[in-house]
């Protein structure tokens, strides 16, 4: 299976730059420019299918993703680096945070992963859904849009990720750990970065203007809390 990578080889502590699942390497194309034209070790991952990189198997989960990001750092010559993981992304860099020795230190942003607040209207929308399979209605308009629109042999492999709590594995993770997140985030909602800073035990937590992409709406003041905390 061929995964793409991007590189620019500098000095420091190896950046690598996990982007959000349907994004690629160049997602986190204004902090990695800043970083690289400031003579930093950049580096960033297609994750398997998107970007340049091949379709993962059928059977994938994420252990494997995780594993993929440490060959791809070794085949890379990085040695030891600093994760930067956005949404899905995050999801891998708390996972290879937890479970390896390989982060120095940890950037999350808006990451997924923790298990989210259920209320009543979605309760109602389950209870709804099953009654309507059982009785062999048409049920896609329950799922949404990403869903319908993702290749079925993906279906599978997205499920499996998205049925994962990360929260045992918060307490692992023993390296700094910067948490940038955006205000007005919907899809992982500011009350998960709180959770994040209450599990990590030398965790720090900035909120920058924005949703789930602030990261990218204000790179600036991203590149900005990124460098003061890598300093």
């Amino acid at each position: 299976m061929g995964v793409n990578a991007e590189v620019c080889r500098g000095s420091g502590t190896p950046l690598l730059f996990l982007h959000g699942w349907g994004g690629s390497a160049l997602s986190f194309g204004g902090a990695f420019d800043y970083f690289a034209s400031r003579g930093r070790t950049c580096a960033a991952l297609d994750f398997p299918p998107f970007g340049a990189s091949d379709p993962p198997p059928p059977d994938w989960s994420l252990g494997d993703y995780v594993r993929l990001t440490a060959a791809a750092a070794d085949a890379l010559g990085l040695g030891r680096f600093i994760p930067i993981g956005h949404s899905f992304g995050g999801r891998v860099a708390i996972r290879l945070a937890a479970e390896t020795d390989r982060a120095e230190k940890l950037v999350l942003v808006s990451a997924a992963g923790l298990k989210p607040r259920r209320g009543l209207l979605y309760r109602l929308r389950r209870l709804a859904f099953r009654r309507d399979k059982a009785r062999g209605r048409d049920v896609t308009k329950y799922y949404s849009p990403d869903w319908l629109a993702m290749p079925e042999y993906l279906r599978g492999v997205f499920a499996r990720i998205v049925g994962e709590d990360l929260t045992p594995c918060l307490d692992k993770i023993n390296c700094p750990t910067l948490i940038v997140w955006g205000r007005r985030d919907r899809e992982t909602p500011p009350y998960m970065a709180r959770r994040l800073k209450r599990g990590i035990k030398r965790g720090k937590l900035v909120f920058l203007e924005g949703g789930h992409f602030a990261y990218a709406e204000n790179h600036t003041a991203f590149a900005s809390a990124l460098d003061s905390f890598l300093n």
